[in-house]
């Protein structure tokens, strides 16, 4: 059975990828002080923070919605700094690292691994694994390069599996990696013949392969205690209107902002 076979749509409920455009028009709208255009536009996140969260060790859900609030209220605070819904997701990323010394995770197995995971190997869990973001939109927000992010990705599978790398030659890493792109998508049916015929018979891929589709189920699992029922998500977008509309915006200065219009650099404290 093929690999292109096995490729696992997003595991939370639901479908993440809002349309980029209306989501630009929205916070655009939202930039202005309309509270109601800024839930609806980072509604579609909300799932991505409270995964992010309890990835972090908040697992109890009432200190996470408590959370998720918190972070969304922060981006709606700095909203005038960003220009691009790009902007908007590299803030989100920076604010979330807050919680990277602050919580401790643990987890048993078989997601033991997750008490291992970097702020960027959870971002990467939660954006690319969980929701789906497009390649384009995680480099954009870890502000890292295309063969970096493989390589994240593949070292991302690797940890959650159980895989140690370090002690494999360079070529059967060199096959990982390959299983890992794979996984990725974006291949023709012909080019994943041909990289399966690369690695046929190889032990350490295959195994890959296989313990990786198998921790995707698990993922599957430990997703429906993450993610944000439907009348969660109304109750919680109900109380972030309710904390933004009394939460004044910063206005960035003019420098900053003609900045961030070209490179989105000149972030504020948090």
């Amino acid at each position: 059975m093929t690999l292109k076979k096995f490729r696992v749509p997003r595991l939370s409920q639901g479908s993440f990828s809002p349309e980029r455009r209306l989501t630009r028009s929205l916070l655009r709208k939202a930039a202005t002080g309309n509270v109601h255009a800024y839930v609806q536009a980072t509604s579609s996140y909300s799932n991505f923070v409270s995964e992010y969260l309890y990835l972090a060790g908040l697992t109890d859900k009432s200190e996470r919605h408590f959370e998720i609030k918190n972070v969304l209220a922060d981006c709606w605070r700095y909203l005038p700094y960003t220009r691009r819904v790009s902007d908007f997701e590299r803030f989100l990323q920076v604010r979330l690292e807050r919680y990277q010394a602050s919580s401790k995770p643990r987890f048993a197995a078989p997601h033991d691994s997750i008490n291992k995971l970097s702020h960027e190997g959870r971002f990467l869990l939660a954006s690319r694994i969980l929701n789906n973001w497009s390649h384009k939109s995680v480099r954009l927000a870890l502000r890292t390069k295309k063969k970096e992010l493989s390589d994240s990705l593949m070292r991302l599978r690797c940890l959650l599996t159980g895989v140690e790398a370090e002690k494999l030659t360079w070529v059967e890493q060199a096959q990982i990696m390959r299983i890992s792109e794979l996984l990725e998508g974006g291949f023709s049916n012909k080019d994943c013949r041909k990289i399966e015929k690369e690695v046929s018979g190889q032990y350490h891929a295959l195994q890959f392969k296989a313990d990786w589709l198998s921790y995707r189920c698990e993922l599957a699992n430990l997703s429906s205690e993450m993610t944000l029922a439907e009348e969660e998500l109304a109750e919680l977008n109900a109380s972030i209107i309710d904390l933004i509309k009394v939460q004044p915006m910063e206005k960035p200065r003019l420098y900053d902002s003609l900045v961030n219009q070209i490179s989105f650099v000149r972030l504020p404290l948090l």
